[in-house]
């Protein structure tokens, strides 16, 4: 990585990945990107992710040849293979936020303005986010779900992209739908893992006597689970409230008592960001998670199905490298981004 000095790039090699087809790039608005960002840095090499030229071989051999800097300017899918291939490493990551919902962005705090977030690039602070993994190879970097929630954001990602007779299916599959037991075992003791529970926005006080135990397991029945390794999700979700993305902890929410008209609503909001949850939940804290179930459940990572229970949860503390507004420029983005909501 260069220093930067007066006068001197502070980066002189980046590669910049882009997708024409994120859900708010144009050609506009990537060539205003691309212009800026050459503003900056000296030597880009440049790659779109919507042709047949951007695979993991191509991002494994673009890396390899060691840039100062990753640039994306994509939305959340777009960033999520090549910061994958990021993790472990010390490159650091630039996120330009032109997609739909852009909830890693988010979390890092970066201006919803695709232009305003390449100042980043020349004055951005660097920082370490911590990142999820699933069975020991499935990583994520906003939130893992298991049970309903699972089958949901996938059908809620079909009704995303305009396949409308996915709401039938989504009908039926809340329709058909039942809560089922699972078994959660934390890394530590119940009672410290365990922090709150909430009916809408409104904290249980009582609830705590049950979680109160020394062992590290409960079985409890729930709609789904979700594992947050940041504060957002699916369409700007916060699906497990006082997640944070650096603290080098898992944050479980058990979602529980679910009608099927709030699993109905659940789907809308993961599909068009229109309905703000107001769930019944459990809130708990780890640094990794075990969750088992007598019926198999689907698992999902970032929206992207992998599997069924049982699964096995972690965190990699500090793993990615990102870009970040400086402390100052941080809270005007926050002001901001809040808005323009």
């Amino acid at each position: 990585m260069s220093d930067h000095t007066p006068g001197h790039p502070r980066y002189s090699r980046a590669v910049l990945f882009h997708n024409r087809w994120s859900g708010h790039a144009t050609e506009k608005v990537l060539a205003s990107v691309r212009e800026q960002i050459a503003s900056f840095i000296p030597a880009i090499e440049e790659y779109g992710v919507e042709t047949e030229e951007v695979t993991p071989e191509k991002i494994r051999q673009a890396l390899r040849k060691r840039p100062d800097l990753v640039v994306v300017a994509g939305g959340d899918g777009t960033i999520r293979p090549i910061a994958s291939e990021l993790v472990g490493t010390d490159i650091p990551l630039a996120i330009i936020p032109v997609g739909t919902f852009n909830n890693l962005a988010l979390s890092l705090g970066l201006a919803a303005d695709p232009l305003a977030a390449c100042a980043v690039i020349e004055n951005g602070a660097l920082a370490r986010i911590d990142v999820g993994v699933a069975d020991e190879s499935n990583l994520f970097f906003e939130a893992a779900g298991v049970g309903i929630d699972a089958e949901m954001f996938t059908i809620g990602e079909e009704i995303k992209r305009g396949r409308f007779l996915a709401v039938f299916q989504a009908l039926r599959t809340a329709l058909l739908h039942q809560q089922t037991s699972v078994v959660l075992k934390f890394d530590r003791p119940l009672n410290q893992a365990y922090q709150a529970s909430f009916r809408g926005h409104v904290p249980l006080r009582h609830r705590r006597r049950r979680f109160r135990k020394s062992n590290n397991r409960i079985r409890l029945r729930c709609s789904f689970v979700a594992v947050a390794n940041g504060p957002f999700y699916g369409s700007n979700l916060t699906v497990c409230p006082g997640a944070k993305i650096d603290d080098g902890l898992l944050t479980i929410a058990v979602y529980r008592d679910f009608s099927k008209r709030e699993l109905a609503l659940h789907l809308w909001s993961i599909s068009r960001g229109t309905y703000r949850l107001h769930p019944k939940i459990e809130i708990f804290e780890s640094r990794r998670l075990e969750v088992f179930s007598r019926t198999r459940l689907s698992v999902h990572v970032d929206g992207n199905a992998i599997g069924t229970t049982p699964v096995r949860f972690g965190v990699r503390p500090g793993a990615l490298v990102v870009l970040v507004p400086a402390r100052g420029e941080a809270e005007k983005t926050v002001i901001s981004n809040q808005s323009g909501q």
